[in-house]
């Protein structure tokens, strides 16, 4: 009776499992195979709900190489579906994952996906950063696949800084190591805009038609081959078959919900139908691009805030290693100098002679220290004239004490009054700071005046003066 009577409770434990939610592995495995070609076909949003039930299901079973690529995939198909908070969260945990499994794939593709959001925010200089560590790891693994593709997304991130150049060799090395369809048909883009060279042009998509019989192509890339036939017969003057195949791109890039690519296919669309003098088309195309480049800029503004307290979090944790690698070196220095003082005390013409060359390559040091400061000093009032989403971060860097200083004052400061802080601290008057940030001087009045409350700024100091006296102290 007994053993009947244990025998039911471990099989109610056993099948609890289950009525819970839980899958076995073999299931679970199942349905990632099924997910990556999900995601090869272009299903976005079924395949993130895909990866959340994978991701649970990975957990429970404690599969932390399965989840860490889970992870990754969701991080991936949130970034194409414009959901970059979510896509960076994502990224955070496959990164914080990967430090335990070292796994050089992985590390090449979250960086290059870290990469992809920042450049989809506006960070450039970031995105570049993120993209030089993937490209590192891939060229240190011989990872030919990641490494055509991460030259591929750099060079959106110099086309979209028009440095031509540099983005025609990343698409060269990206077509040379791994040649596709996307490859082709960017380069096909650049030869039909920048050079006006029609002829290339057409090899390149013909090669991008070319791979369609060899492989398979994913909706995106016929999308894109789609689109830049578009181009190409918009630059040919047949207009009509130009819009044949753009419309079919469109088609495509909705089904795929890839806003970006909805917008820039509908400004070829306008362009396409002015040219045909059909306005009442152009003019409606027109719209929707304007509709999308203004959502996307909204979405955009709401969400910056993520990747910025991000980053500070991380200088903050960069600059207190840098601290404690500065207090070791000290006390060895210290410790070396004692040492070498004890014994040229017995070698006093020696010692006279290394402390004069001594003093000579630090007086060379802090002219070359002066020398940075003041490039970073302009670095930052440039960031500040062009209204940069960068200006913030780099100011972050170059006067740390300052922001930790004002948030010691009143911690729940948020970044847009951080950021005015640093352009009166930089010595901007309110017409400039108005001029540069598109806001009203009005605006930028009641903004200061908020920010003396919260400073608790005395009435009888004027707020420039005050940021001037932060500075002396700090400095």
């Amino acid at each position: 009776m007994k053993l009947n009577k244990g025998l039911f409770f471990f099989i109610i434990l056993f099948f609890s499992n289950f009525i819970l939610g839980q899958k076995p592995k073999k299931q679970l495995d199942s349905l990632f195979n099924r997910l990556l070609v999900m995601r090869s076909e272009g299903k976005l949003k079924e395949s993130l709900v895909l990866c959340k039930e994978l991701i649970s299901g990975y957990e429970q079973l404690k599969d932390e190489e399965k989840a860490l690529k889970t992870y990754f995939i969701a991080a991936n198909v949130s970034s194409n579906l414009y959901n970059t908070k979510e896509s960076l969260a994502y990224l955070d945990i496959a990164a914080k994952k990967n430090e335990v499994f070292k796994d050089d794939d992985i590390l090449t593709k979250i960086n290059a996906e870290y990469g992809r959001n920042y450049k989809n925010l506006g960070f450039y200089n970031l995105a570049l950063d993120y993209y030089q560590k993937a490209i590192e790891v891939a060229k240190k693994n011989n990872n030919k696949i990641n490494l055509g593709y991460c030259y591929g997304l750099r060079s959106v991130v110099y086309e979209e800084q028009k440095d031509y150049a540099k983005m025609y060799s990343d698409l060269r090395k990206a077509h040379e190591i791994n040649p596709t369809t996307y490859t082709a048909s960017r380069l096909a883009k650049y030869f039909i805009s920048l050079k006006k060279n029609t002829d290339s042009a057409k090899f390149y998509l013909d090669l991008g038609n070319k791979y369609n019989t060899l492989k398979k192509l994913t909706p995106f890339e016929i999308s894109i081959l789609d689109r830049n036939w578009g181009r190409y017969y918009l630059e040919k003057g047949d207009y009509k078959s130009a819009v044949s195949y753009l419309e079919k791109s469109l088609e495509i890039s909705r089904k795929l919900k890839k806003p970006q690519d909805i917008k820039d296919t509908h400004k070829l669309l306008a362009d396409a139908y002015k040219l045909m003098n059909q306005p009442a088309k152009a003019a409606l195309s027109l719209e929707k691009y304007t509709v999308i480049t203004d959502s996307l800029s909204t979405e955009k503004q709401k969400i910056q805030d993520f990747p910025i307290k991000k980053i500070i979090q991380e200088k903050e944790i960069s600059t207190q290693k840098t601290y404690t690698k500065l207090y070791i070196l000290i006390a060895l220095t210290i410790i070396l100098f004692l040492a070498i003082n004890s014994y040229t005390l017995k070698r006093h013409n020696a010692r006279k002679k290394e402390n004069i060359a001594l003093l000579n390559t630090k007086e060379e040091e802090n002219v070359q220290l002066q020398q940075k400061v003041n490039e970073s000093f302009e670095d930052i009032i440039q960031l500040a004239k062009s209204n940069s989403p960068e200006f913030f971060t780099r100011f972050q860097e170059v006067y740390p004490e300052v922001i930790n200083e004002l948030l010691k004052i009143d911690p729940k400061l948020r970044v847009s009054e951080l950021t005015l802080c640093a352009f009166i601290y930089l010595g901007f008057n309110t017409k400039d700071i108005a001029g540069y940030t598109y806001r009203t001087i009005s605006t930028v009045r009641n903004r200061k005046h908020n920010l003396r409350t919260k400073l608790n700024i005395p009435a009888e100091e004027t707020t420039e003066l005050w940021f001037k006296n932060l500075g002396n102290r700090l400095y």
